[in-house]
């Protein structure tokens, strides 16, 4: 249990780079996932959901309001569902892309709640009571409770309840998720492909 808390504590950390800190590309798919493959003890299961999940957020990015589901928080969980709950590695993969779809409401709604409180942050710091750092701190420690807490309920609540189910499922469910699932990098590579051979507007 402590290892699988201290792996949440990692992927929420992870999670930050993605807009709000650093920005060295470790929240990207392929590098999260092989972080969280390691540190649960199967790294090419972790590179594998990783580049699979890469496949499929490819040319989602962070831009702007745009909020995009957490390619970080997908691959991290459905390494957690596979190696922690024993769920099969395509269903955990379409756990995974649930998960990550469901944070970005998550996010969406603490960047609403940050746009309330800015006024009086703003206020705050003409008046000297609280410091831009301080400020900041404030605004990671949030996003990385609110990740971790997301982690949380997902193997608190998911994991069990799936790992439960997943023995109950029928075969025909489970050979068309394992045919979704090896049918995903054709479908990335093929997106992929299009994006390279798009010819640009001409004005």
């Amino acid at each position: 249990m402590a290892e699988l808390l201290l792996i949440c504590a990692v992927l929420a950390f992870i999670e930050l780079d993605t807009t709000y800190l650093g920005q060295v590309l470790i929240s990207r798919p392929t590098v999260a996932g092989s972080i969280v493959g390691l540190l649960s003890g199967d790294f090419f299961l972790g590179l594998q959901l990783g580049i699979f999940t890469e496949l499929i957020y490819l040319d989602f990015m962070p831009i702007g309001g745009v909020v995009p589901p957490s390619g970080a928080i997908s691959c991290g969980v459905a390494v957690i569902m596979a190696q922690f709950f024993d769920v099969d590695i395509y269903f955990a993969f379409f756990v995974g892309i649930i998960g990550g779809l469901a944070f970005s409401f998550v996010e969406k709604e603490l960047r609403r709640l940050r746009a309330r409180v800015l006024p009086q942050q703003e206020k705050a710091l003409k008046e000297n009571k609280t410091s831009a750092a301080c400020v900041l701190f404030q605004s990671l420690l949030l996003q990385f409770l609110a990740v971790y807490a997301f982690l949380l309920v997902c193997v608190s609540v998911i994991g069990p309840v799936f790992g439960g189910i997943s023995a109950k499922i029928p075969e025909h469910l489970h050979m068309a998720f394992k045919f979704s699932y090896f049918v995903v990098p054709w479908i990335g590579l093929a997106g992929l492909l299009l994006s390279f051979s798009a010819k640009p507007k001409s004005d």
